[in-house]
């Protein structure tokens, strides 16, 4: 029997890929392109792009690597989610940690 929740895709990862605007690097040793996500210059997250299938075969992964469950992701790919909600989100769970501002700025 199948995972419960909607599927998630390499064509899900593409779109939110440049929707977080990730910095994707190809890998010469495996099969995966390495999209990593920034937040002011810093390295927050990344995760797998499978670089050989299509854009229908599966990216479950995407849940665990973008801490968001499937529906959530499936909105970061199709818009209803913007980056700056996201970014929000994440600041919720921790993944981003605002640094605190030096006085004066």
């Amino acid at each position: 029997m199948g995972r419960s929740g909607p599927e998630l895709t390499r064509e899900h990862a593409d779109k939110v890929v440049k929707k977080l605007r990730a910095s994707v690097e190809k890998s010469l040793r495996s099969g995966h392109d390495i999209a990593t996500v920034y937040y002011e210059e810093e390295a927050i997250l990344s995760f797998g792009i499978r670089r050989g299938s299509s854009k229908d075969s599966g990216h479950g992964h995407l849940t665990e690597d973008l801490f968001l469950p499937p529906s959530q992701v499936k909105r970061l790919a199709n818009c209803p989610m913007s980056y700056q909600e996201w970014v929000e989100r994440m600041k919720d769970k921790k993944v981003i940690i605002e640094k605190p501002k030096a006085e004066g700025e």
